[in-house]
This record gives C-alpha cells, sequence and structure tokens, in this order.
C-alpha cells in the first residue's frame, strides 16, 4: 500500500499506540504498508505523542507506547 486509506488509518491510531513494541516491520507485517509509509506514520504517531522512541539506530527505531 502506497497511500493509507480510511480503515487502515483509522486502525493505525487506534490499534498501534496500544502495541508494546513498535517498529517498521511490525507497521509492515501487521498493516500490510510498505516500509517508506510505515516510517512516515510512526514519525506522525511520535509528533502527536502518541508513542515514543526507545531505541534508535541508523537502520531502525524501536518504539513503544506513550505513558499516559
Amino acid at each position: 500500500m502506497v497511500v493509507l486509506d480510511k480503515p487502515t488509518y483509522d486502525r493505525l491510531y487506534k490499534e498501534v499506540p496500544t502495541y508494546k513494541l513498535i517498529s517498521q516491520s511490525v507497521l509492515v507485517d501487521r498493516l500490510k504498508l510498505n516500509g517508506s509509509l510505515a516510517r512516515v506514520a510512526l514519525k506522525a504517531l511520535t509528533d502527536q505523542g502518541l508513542i515514543k522512541p526507545l531505541t534508535v539506530h541508523h537502520a531502525q527505531t524501536i518504539y513503544t507506547r506513550a505513558a499516559t
């Protein structure tokens, strides 16, 4: 998938912030996104404060849910 459709967008904002371990690979596997779209989605969720980075590496970043 190259562009988010409405059901995928809703799943992204509803389900992903509840995952314990969030990464680009997880979004590709569970939501059937491509890698670049998964990176953009993770950045958007981080900017909104729904998830936070746990481990930052040049190859891949691991995120977790934000403590509320």
